[in-house]
């Protein structure tokens, strides 16, 4: 029974190697913007700030009173009798300051609302002086500096998350194709198998009863048979060569040799009609006279294309029936087409019986299924250069006719 494959361990696994892709970026994002939010905290707020600090000291240390300190500086002088003194520039909110309680060197304070820069140095003649700067808008642009660091460090983490999303499944996208092709070889070669394996059976079985009967070594159906199970051994042998050479097909059309289509027909036709015969069902094949039908291709793969459409006429014609191989010339080229009586098909199906692992509607408890192998025939054909189309009617038989473009006559 088809189904849909689901994903497995490597499907987790590849999505978690896109997840970890991501965290990664997001990781780098987050540490390079930290970098530059360092950076540029360092490069304005702090040299701002040693900027303030060498002017209050100069004004302090230079200062022999406290007219025009300049720069911003207001300049307040306690004299030794206690007077204090303050530069004409200077905030009211100042004048009450405790200037003997301001700590000798550099310090901060809080006047009132405002923020300043302190420096205090003691004269030899008993006078200090403060020398103050206002660093308030300073103190609150690095406050929203800091701010602003940290939201576009939130927004640019998760802005890098999302994008390494992205580009982590672009990166590990084609690990996915990879993985996906490995799946398909693997159902490809299980079902291209599946066919060569069961007419070797039904070849074998049928020598088994022969031999059994008491045939001789001479007996010519013996003899026949034989050889043709050798065929059959051989083109087991074929079957992943060919997926290799359909392979490289797609990437080459030039690549390919000149295959006799009437040749092809009776070839596989001989191959299959035992394993038809065990089921009940006549095939034949009807190959035109109206000159060489010859193509450009992998022999082995047209061939196992045919065989694909021969076993899905088999699998869905009774006893009883009759599946005829047709070869010819067509409008568009050499035409391959696989004709029987059996169940039918309703052609408004024909593109989702050609998808992989999708199965025909029910008619009667017994409809059409299909797998892989119409897939494959699609998968073939597009690599040759070709078409399939599909015919039928619900209990009237079906027709799959494969077009090759006509290669001209074979060298001999």
């Amino acid at each position: 029974m088809s189904a849909d494959p689901r994903p497995g361990d490597d499907t987790r696994l590849v999505r978690r190697a896109g997840f970890a892709i991501a965290a990664q970026i997001a990781v780098a994002v987050a540490a390079t913007l930290l970098v530059v939010g360092v950076l540029t905290y360092s490069l304005t707020i702090r040299a701002e700030h040693t900027a303030e600090e060498r002017a209050v000291r100069q004004a302090a240390v230079a200062a022999r009173d406290v007219t025009d300190p300049g720069g911003g500086v207001v300049l307040i002088e306690q004299l030794a009798d206690g007077q204090v003194r303050a530069s004409d520039d200077a905030p009211a909110d100042l004048a009450h300051l405790n200037v003997r309680a301001v700590p000798i060197g550099r310090s901060a304070r809080r006047v009132g609302s405002r923020d300043y820069e302190v420096f205090a140095v003691d004269h030899p003649d008993g006078r200090r002086f403060v020398a103050m700067l206002d660093v308030t808008l300073r103190r609150q642009t690095g406050v929203r500096l800091i701010e602003s660091l940290l939201w576009a460090g939130v927004v640019g983490v998760v802005g890098a998350a999302l994008l390494g999303v992205v580009f982590g499944r672009r990166a590990v996208r084609p690990l996915g194709r990879a993985l996906d092709l490995q799946r398909r070889f693997v159902a490809d070669a299980s079902h291209e198998l599946r066919t060569p394996l069961a007419v070797l059976h039904t070849r074998a079985q049928l020598i088994s009863r022969r031999l059994s009967r008491g045939a001789g070594p001479d007996d010519g159906y013996v003899e026949a048979q034989v050889g043709q199970l050798v065929a059959d051994t051989r083109a087991l042998g074929e079957v992943v060569d060919d997926l290799l050479l359909s392979a490289e097909l797609q990437g080459r059309p030039g690549v390919g040799a000149l295959v006799d289509v009437a040749d092809l027909v009776h070839d596989v036709v001989r191959s299959v009609r035992p394993h038809a015969g065990e089921r009940g069902v006549t095939l034949r094949a009807a190959v035109g006279d109206d000159g060489p039908l010859v193509v450009l291709g992998v022999r082995s793969s047209l061939r196992r294309a045919l065989a694909a459409l021969i076993d899905n006429a088999l699998g869905h014609t009774h006893p009883g029936g009759t599946v005829t191989v047709h070869a010819g010339r067509g409008a568009g080229g050499v035409e391959l087409a696989v004709e029987d009586d059996g169940e039918g098909l309703d052609p408004a199906q024909a593109e989702q019986l050609l998808q992989r692992f999708a199965r025909g509607p029910e008619a009667g408890g017994r409809g059409r299924r299909f797998g892989l192998g119409l897939a494959l025939v699609r998968e073939v054909l597009h690599a040759h250069g070709g078409s399939l189309t599909i015919d039928g009617h619900p209990g009237e038989g079906a027709r799959f006719a494969m077009t090759l473009p006509t290669a001209g006559t074979p060298h001999r």
